[in-house]
């Protein structure tokens, strides 16, 4: 787990986490915030480049069977 600090508004799902929100999630999840800019380390103030439009979220395929 690593805790972020969200350093802009961003809706995921239902949730919306405002500036300034901290969340601790998974290492992978949060190093993603970080790298696209959507977050912080509150630590070390490590951050990504927020570039609108420029970044893709980068996501793992998952599969699901229904019985």
């Amino acid at each position: 787990m690593r805790k972020i600090e969200f350093t802009e508004t961003v809706r995921m799902g239902g949730v919306e986490y405002l500036d300034g929100d901290r969340k601790s999630f998974p290492k992978e999840e949060a190093d993603e915030y970080i790298r696209l800019g959507w977050a912080k380390d509150p630590e070390t103030g490590e951050t990504g480049e927020r570039v609108p439009g420029s970044q893709r979220l980068r996501v793992n395929p998952v599969t699901q069977k229904f019985s």
